[in-house]
């Protein structure tokens, strides 16, 4: 007989915890990462005429903070339906729990992917918080 996660009592919250733990570790990191990014403004020569661009924060890093928030809700949402409504909640305790991995999967390669470039280079002072919340994206 197999022990889905609804009916094992101490193994759900326990991972749920650590959920919820990892993903207030990971929007630490990131919203500090996010607050001392100060981008850069780039001098732009067209045949069109000439043009200063702001680049600000990375998109990856903002997915990266709605991937916590995502989490955040899904452990409120799994808590509440998962106590409640145990066996008729199972296609959305599947669903919203596949999109919270599939965001997580795509926020912290998103922000790998920036790690090294100018987005995030040697000079920032922000790129040990976006190492760490790349780490622990990747472990969520």
């Amino acid at each position: 007989m197999a022990v889905t996660m609804a009916e094992n009592k101490i193994l759900h919250p326990a991972l749920r915890a650590l959920q919820l733990i990892f993903a207030i570790i990971v929007m630490g990191t990131d919203g500090y990462a996010i607050h001392m990014y100060h981008g850069y403004t780039s001098y732009i020569h067209t045949t069109a005429g000439d043009l200063y661009v702001h680049f600000g924060v990375p998109n990856a890093w903002s997915f990266l903070m709605f991937s916590t928030a995502w989490t955040i809700l899904v452990v409120i949402f799994q808590f509440i339906a998962g106590n409640a409504f145990a066996d008729r909640a199972l296609i959305g305790y599947i669903t919203v729990e596949v999109v919270a991995l599939h965001s997580w999967f795509a926020g912290w390669i998103a922000v790998a992917a920036n790690i090294g470039t100018t987005a995030c280079s040697e000079g920032y002072f922000s790129c040990g918080a976006l190492k760490a919340a790349t780490v622990f994206g990747a472990v969520e």
